[in-house]
């Protein structure tokens, strides 16, 4: 037990620790909260390009099948809840396919990002006819 003097002296020092330490607590919450959306939206945008540059590469070029590949990566986007704030970039040469998709996640905190991007790179598949093997 403290002597009554040193009672009197400490009045008040919880109230102005709490009010000291519950803005850190509470930032360091929303910071965590913020980093755990950033990397949610990262894992989703890397599936979503993934997937689109797999199906781009399996086809020819064609405007169908390039609006196909498209619609896969919108439907992966939204069926893992996550929102797009472009359409998804393709780029197709002879070699590759590349897809470039960016996320927008909720803002947290301000000064923080709020949008994910991502890129998938692959190698276009070719057929090639059993005789000329």
């Amino acid at each position: 037990m403290l002597p009554p003097s040193r009672v009197r002296n400490s009045r008040g020092e919880s109230s102005i620790q709490a009010v000291l330490l519950v803005p850190v607590v509470f930032g360091i919450f929303f910071l965590g909260a913020h980093a755990a959306s950033l990397a949610y939206g990262s894992h989703v945008a890397t599936i979503a390009a993934s997937r689109g540059a797999q199906m781009t590469a399996a086809v020819s070029g064609q405007g169908t099948e390039m609006v196909a590949a498209l619609n896969e990566v919108e439907q992966v986007v939204r069926e893992l809840g996550a929102h797009m704030s472009t359409p998804p970039r393709i780029r197709m040469d002879t070699e590759s396919v590349t897809v470039n998709v960016t996320l927008d996640i909720q803002r947290i905190v301000p000064f923080l990002p709020t949008q994910v991007s991502r890129t998938a790179h692959v190698a276009r598949e070719r057929f090639v006819m059993e005789q000329d093997r």
